[in-house]
């Protein structure tokens, strides 16, 4: 493959950065749209409901904090196995798992009950929070996906077949 080939082929070194960029932006109004249900709604006062949108809050923050932060540059972490080789893409992926949760904690509210807490109809904040937290997967499976197709350091130093 020509050096042009490769180059056509491999992604902008600013995409993985913009997506991460991105997510944290949504992971951030994820987690204020749950903390303005939490006060202006009143979920406080629901118990265990209010807790978990209180804990939704500050892992949509922890989350798209960890994603701006320069986690690769931390020796602690960049010693670490596999977690090291790509540490965003480990967050990204938690951070997916976090806002699937999220959403099926709502589609169960909605349809039965969660803690003994039934959510009635679809207001503007819910629809926010599900736009959010939808748009947020789709840039998270985006930044992973760029992620995975961007060579690594090291990643061609295999031997050549001898012919």
């Amino acid at each position: 493959m020509a050096a042009s080939d490769l180059a056509a082929t491999t992604p902008a070194p600013f995409a993985p950065v913009l997506l991460r960029c991105l997510a944290a932006l949504l992971l951030f109004g994820v987690g204020a749209v749950h903390l303005y249900e939490y006060f202006a709604d009143y979920y406080r006062v629901i118990p265990i409901i209010g807790d978990l949108f209180a804990a939704n809050f500050a892992s949509a923050v922890v989350l798209g904090l960890s994603l701006l932060a320069p986690l690769g540059s931390l020796p602690i972490v960049r010693s670490l196995p596999i977690v090291g080789r790509a540490p965003h893409a480990l967050v990204a992926l938690g951070g997916i798992v976090f806002l699937l949760g999220t959403i099926i904690g709502l589609i169960i509210s909605e349809q039965a009950s969660l803690f003994g807490f039934h959510e009635y109809g679809y207001r503007t904040t819910v629809w926010l929070a599900l736009a959010l937290e939808g748009a947020a997967v789709l840039v998270l499976a985006a930044f992973l996906a760029v992620e995975a197709r961007r060579p690594r350091p090291g990643a061609g130093t295999h031997r050549r077949e001898r012919r």
